[in-house]
């Protein structure tokens, strides 16, 4: 049986399950074969299989599903994870005049259409037996050559800019980052975002321009094995603003939809 499952920001596609399993008795004793994944920060469809039954064909069928995203950008920031979970790496000085819409949807053109994408440093693609994100833990990440994907975006829009005070933002960052659990750098990651965030005066965080930050809504329809953040640091290069993902909410797989997922 295929499940809708709806995974939280911040929980992995395990605690995601598991929750399930504790307010559902019917599958307690139920193996679930995952049917894609999401990033921790990520949040949304989440489909799941359950049974011995799942033959790998099946599997595959379910993987290859094409998505819709609903993501918010942070401009100015780049992080070495692709979004706020990841060490700060760039900072950039802005001015909304340096974020012209016009511009935006014109950049996003060159991102429609089959593409080879570059896997993001911390993530689970494996390298000589090793997972990315364990080469890049270990300062290892220069010493191999990350891979592509090819990939396919049919359709990506802007919806507009908006913007948030740095301290309505370093909120924002510290109730997200609470939410994931285990090892994720949590206080290096932090203290990088409060030197950017705090104190406006300072040299490295005075790209905020009146102490505000800038945020881009977008939504995005893609193959599987797309990956979002991935989009967003290429965008942030293109730019030349540098940016990252505040949020991913992956609204569709298939004809899966959120509204009908199991929360």
């Amino acid at each position: 049986m295929i499940y809708n499952l709806y995974k939280q920001r911040g929980e992995t596609p395990l605690e995601c399950i598991q929750r399930f399993r504790a307010t559902h008795s019917e599958v307690k004793g139920d193996k679930f074969t995952y049917l894609g994944r999401l990033d921790p920060m990520a949040e949304g469809v989440l489909l799941v299989a359950s049974g011995e039954d799942v033959s790998q064909t099946k599997r595959e069928e379910f993987m290859n599903l094409d998505k819709d995203y609903d993501f918010i950008v942070l401009f100015g920031f780049s992080t070495d994870t692709y979004d706020i979970l990841g060490r700060v790496l760039r900072v950039e000085r802005l001015k909304e005049k340096d974020l012209d819409p016009v511009y935006i949807n014109k950049v996003l053109k060159v991102y429609e259409g089959e593409r080879e994408q570059k896997y993001p440093p911390y993530s689970s693609r494996t390298v000589e037996g090793r997972p990315l994100h364990e080469w890049s833990r270990k300062g290892e990440i220069d010493e191999i050559e990350i891979p592509t994907k090819k990939v396919t975006v049919h359709k990506i829009n802007f919806h507009g800019l908006s913007k948030l005070s740095a301290k309505e933002m370093l909120g924002r960052l510290l109730m997200d980052v609470s939410k994931v659990q285990g090892d994720f750098r949590h206080h290096e990651t932090m203290v990088l975002w409060k030197q950017m965030l705090v104190g406006l005066g300072s040299t490295n965080s005075s790209q905020i321009n009146g102490g505000e930050v800038y945020l881009g809504k977008f939504s995005a329809h893609v193959s599987s094995g797309t990956y979002i953040r991935g989009i967003i640091n290429d965008l942030g290069n293109t730019l030349g603003l540098g940016a990252c993902a505040l949020s991913i909410v992956r609204t569709r797989v298939g004809t899966y939809k959120i509204e009908d997922s199991v929360r």
